[in-house]
C-alpha cells in the first residue's frame, strides 16, 4: 500500500510539473487555499486560514521560508490565534504532527527597533517531517476584538493554486464592499462577475509572475471593506512643530529640493514598521508620538511628513489606497510625494500615458579617472538621469533577453546633454560615437560621445512612444535601453 501511495505521488508530482514545462517551473504548489472572515453581531470578529502545499522542488524549503515555517502576526491585546491543526503528510503516507517546540512566540522582527510595537507577536510554527513531495496542512483562527474588515487580497502567489476558497459571512445589516484591481490581467477563465459577489472558488490558478517592473496591479486583487471606504479615517494634518530646527538645516531657495529634502528627513530619521492596521484596531499615533518614537507605520509616517510640509510652508495632506502616501503642493501644482522610497515627485493624477518631455544640461563636469596600467585610463560618464523612476532606470542588466509579461515605462521624449573637462594630452580610444537606432511606433535612442579638445561632449536622447510595452515589442524596448546605457564607460590613452 506505501509503495502505491508512493508512486501515486510521484506522478501526481511529475504530471505537474509537465504541464507547467513551458512556464514557470513552481517549488510548490497550493492544492487548497481558503480564507474566511466572519463578522460577528458583537463587534467581534474570526478569520480563518487553511493551506495545504506539496512540496515540490527543495527549493520551496532552502530559498524562502514560507513552505518550511509559517508565521502569523498579531497582538494579545486585541487579537488570539488558535491553531488547529498543523501536520505533515510525508510521501509513505504517514502523517507527522507538529510537536509544541516547534510552536515560537516571538517579537516580529518588524517591531524590534519601536518600542511602541514591543507588545506585538509573531507566531511561528516550524513544520516538521519535511522531503520533497510532501503535503504540509496549516490551520488557524484568530479571533479579533474588532469587526473592522480592509484586506486585500492577492489571487495569484508565488506558486500555482489548484483551489482558492474565499468567503465572507457579516450580519444581514452590515455592508460588505469589494473592489477588483487588475481586471485587465485576470487569468483565464476568471470573470469579475465571479470575484465580486458571493463565495469565491477558484480553480488551478497560474503561479504569479516574478519578473521586474511590472504594470501596477499585474497581479489580481480583490479589496474587501465595510463601514467608510477609509480603513483609518483619522489621517488629518496635524499641527507639528518639533522638527522645524532640524529640517531646516538642509533647506534651500529651491521649492522642489526642500519638499524631497523634508521626504528623505523623514525617510532616514523614521524607522518603518509593516505592520497591518488590524494589529493596532486601526488605530494610529500622533505625529508627535510617531517622531518621539523614531519609528510608525506606513500611515503614520505619511501623516507626519505630510504634517512637516505643511508646517514649512508647503500644504500636503495623505492620499493613496492605503492612506500611506502625500500629495503636496509645490507652485500651484499638487505632487505625490512616497515617505517610504527615494522616488521623484510626480504630478498628482498625471497618467503614464501622458508625454514627458525632459530636457537636462550638465556643463564642464569633473572627468574621475581609474588608471589601467600603461598608459591607459577607464572614466565613467554620468550622464544618466532617472526619468520618474522609470524608464532610464531600466539598466540591461536587469532586462532577461525573453519576457512573459508587458513591462511597466513612460511616454517621454528625454535628452541629457554634458560636457566633461579632459585633463590634457589624453585621447579617446576608438573615436567618437555617433549611434542611434529606432522602431516605429515604439520609440527611439540617440547616443554622441565626441572629444573637442580638452573637453568630451555628450548627448543623450530617449524617445519612447509607449507606456506600456507588450511582450512582442520587448526585445526591440530592450535594444534601446542596451544603446541608451552603452558608451558609458571610456577609455582614454595618454600621449
Amino acid at each position: 500500500m506505501k509503495k502505491i501511495f508512493l508512486l501515486a505521488a510521484f506522478i501526481s508530482i511529475f504530471n505537474f510539473q509537465f504541464s507547467v514545462s513551458h512556464a514557470q517551473q513552481p517549488d510548490a504548489v497550493f492544492r487548497l487555499l481558503r480564507h474566511e472572515w466572519t463578522l460577528n453581531d458583537d463587534g467581534t470578529s474570526d478569520y480563518s486560514y487553511r493551506h495545504e502545499v506539496q512540496i515540490l522542488r527543495n527549493r520551496a524549503l532552502t530559498a524562502y521560508a514560507d513552505k518550511g515555517e509559517t508565521f502569523v502576526v498579531y497582538n494579545p491585546d486585541i487579537e488570539e490565534v488558535t491553531v488547529n491543526e498543523v501536520y505533515t503528510i510525508q510521501l509513505d503516507g504517514s502523517r507527522v504532527d507538529m510537536p509544541q517546540n516547534a510552536f515560537i512566540h516571538q517579537l516580529p522582527a518588524e517591531c524590534a527597533d519601536c518600542g511602541r510595537f514591543n507588545h506585538l507577536r509573531e507566531l511561528t510554527m516550524v513544520h516538521t517531517g519535511m522531503e520533497i513531495g510532501c503535503l504540509v496542512v496549516v490551520d488557524y483562527t484568530v479571533h479579533r476584538r474588532h469587526n473592522f474588515l480592509y484586506e486585500t487580497l492577492p489571487l495569484l502567489r508565488d506558486c500555482p493554486v489548484e483551489r482558492l476558497e474565499v468567503k465572507v459571512n457579516a450580519p444581514r445589516d452590515m455592508e460588505v464592499r469589494r473592489v477588483l484591481l487588475g481586471e485587465d490581467y485576470l487569468p483565464a477563465g476568471v470573470t469579475k462577475s465571479s470575484l465580486l459577489d458571493g463565495d469565491i472558488v477558484l480553480r488551478n490558478l497560474p503561479q504569479a509572475p516574478r519578473e521586474s517592473y511590472m504594470p501596477e496591479h499585474i497581479v489580481p486583487t480583490i479589496r474587501f471593506f465595510n463601514g467608510p471606504v477609509e480603513f483609518n479615517p483619522a489621517v488629518q494634518v496635524e499641527p507639528f512643530t518639533a522638527a522645524t530646527d532640524d529640517v531646516a538645516r538642509g533647506m534651500v531657495g529651491d521649492d522642489m529640493y526642500n519638499v524631497e529634502h523634508i521626504r528623505n528627513f523623514v525617510l532616514e530619521n523614521i524607522h518603518l514598521n509593516a505592520i497591518h492596521p488590524r494589529h493596532l484596531n486601526y488605530t494610529r499615533a500622533t505625529a508627535a508620538e510617531v517622531w518621539n518614537s523614531g519609528c510608525g507605520t506606513a500611515t503614520e509616517k505619511a501623516v507626519l511628513l505630510a504634517s512637516i510640509l505643511t508646517n514649512e510652508g508647503y500644504p500636503a495632506r495623505v492620499v493613496g489606497d492605503m492612506y500611506d502616501q502625500v500629495a503636496v503642493v509645490v507652485d500651484t501644482l499638487e505632487y505625490t510625494l512616497d515617505p517610504h522610497h527615494r522616488t521623484p515627485l510626480a504630478i498628482l493624477g498625471k497618467a503614464r500615458d501622458v508625454e514627458q518631455v525632459f530636457s537636462m544640461s550638465h556643463e564642464n563636469q569633473e572627468l574621475k579617472l581609474d588608471s589601467l596600467g600603461g598608459g591607459y585610463f577607464r572614466s565613467a560618464l554620468s550622464v544618466l538621469t532617472d526619468l520618474n523612476g522609470d524608464a532610464v532606470a531600466f539598466a540591461p542588466a536587469r532586462l532577461p533577453t525573453t519576457r512573459t509579461t508587458p513591462l511597466q515605462a513612460t511616454m517621454c521624449d528625454f535628452t541629457d546633454n554634458a560636457s566633461y573637462l579632459l585633463p590634457k594630452g589624453l585621447k579617446v580610444v576608438g573615436g567618437d560615437v555617433n549611434e542611434s537606432l529606432s522602431f516605429a511606433g515604439l520609440g527611439s535612442v540617440e547616443v554622441s560621445v565626441v572629444q573637442k579638445g580638452n573637453k568630451i561632449v555628450a548627448k543623450r536622447r530617449l524617445v519612447l512612444k509607449k507606456s506600456i510595452i507588450p511582450v512582442e515589442d520587448y526585445a526591440q524596448f530592450r535594444q534601446l535601453m542596451v544603446l541608451y546605457h552603452s558608451h558609458c564607460d571610456l577609455i582614454l590613452k595618454g600621449k
